[in-house]
Parts: C-alpha cells; structure tokens; sequence
C-alpha cells in the first residue's frame, strides 16, 4: 500500500517552509484563508513548485477587483470572507470566478448572503467583546499587519519582474543577433 502524497506549502509572505502535510491538510489551509495567491505548493518533495491556485482541488477560483480596480486572487471563498470582515471591501465588489469566466457584485453572490460577515480570527471575531482603547490598538494592529504584508508582496512582485525584464532583454538580443534588427 502506498502513502498518501505529501505536500509542501512556501508562504511568500513570510519566507517560510510549512510540511510536509497531506492534501486535506492544505485544505483546510486555504478554506481558513491561509493560503494566499502568491504561496507555492509542492507534492513531489520539493523538486518543482507551482502557484497554490493551480491546484484545483484548494478552489481558490476567485478574483476579487479591489476598490482602487487592483485584481487580487485567484483566491478562496474564505479569503473574501476575511476581506469582508476586515473592511478591505464590501458587497459592491466585483468577483471574477475563474472557473465559469463569469463575474457578478460580492453582494449577489449565493455564498455572500449564506456566510456570516466575520472572520474567523480572534483578532477580528472577538472586536465586540474589547474595551475602545483595545479595540483601536486591534485596529491599528491590522493595518500594521496588513501594510507589512503588502510590502512584502510588492517586494515579491518587484522581485519577479526584474526576473522578466532579463528574460525579456535577453530575448531581445536574440532577436537582434537573429534578424540584424530591433524588435517592435
């Protein structure tokens, strides 16, 4: 009989190694919105990566358009929710669902009216039962938090750019050195 497959999860975010655990495992991961668009997930001992949402079985099959028109995904059904309890959007968003090639407003979303508007985080569930001061120290917290991990996907981001601006100057000069001219 032979073993269940074992996966490995790279959190981008926070430069670390999680695993190996089994495919449920990673599951419940991304259904506790803590698997984000950026994370690499690995089922073959570490040989080869590829982008958490490619994994169909995590369904993170969703893009969110932000407020300020940024599409943020592919992510969960989980992760919206946070997003919601959170602040970062409301029900007039639009979500893209990768899957169907559609796209309709959050609010007329079946999941939206059958889940609560909370997150499941203690730092978000609990806000009604902290005194003002805590709850502003909580808030404040949050948008530390929040704008850290934006830093750090802005640098991952940045990060695999430059990777593309080589390949693309080095495709160029072949180009070049093929044709005797530039490129479009």
């Amino acid at each position: 009989m032979s073993s269940p497959q074992q996966w490995h999860l790279y959190k981008a975010a926070d430069d670390e190694l999680r695993g190996p655990v089994d495919l449920e495992q990673l599951k419940i991961w991304a259904a506790e919105a803590k698997i984000s668009p950026q994370d690499r997930i690995s089922g073959d001992g570490m040989t080869s990566w590829q982008r958490a949402p490619m994994l169909e079985d995590l369904q993170m099959d969703w893009l969110i358009e932000m407020p300020d028109k940024f599409l943020y995904g592919p992510t969960s059904v989980s992760t919206i929710q946070e997003f919601l309890a959170t602040g970062e959007i409301d029900e007039t968003v639009v979500i893209i669902n990768t899957v169907e090639g559609t796209s309709a407003r959050l609010a007329d979303q079946p999941f939206y009216q059958a889940s609560p508007h909370f997150s499941r985080s203690a730092g978000t569930t609990h806000k009604g039962t902290l005194w003002p001061s805590e709850l502003e120290h909580a808030a404040d917290q949050l948008l530390v938090q929040r704008v850290q991990w934006l830093e750090k996907q802005v640098m991952e981001l940045q990060r695999e750019l430059g990777v593309a601006e080589q390949i693309n100057e080095s495709l160029r000069a072949q180009f070049r050195e093929t044709t005797g001219r530039e490129p479009l």
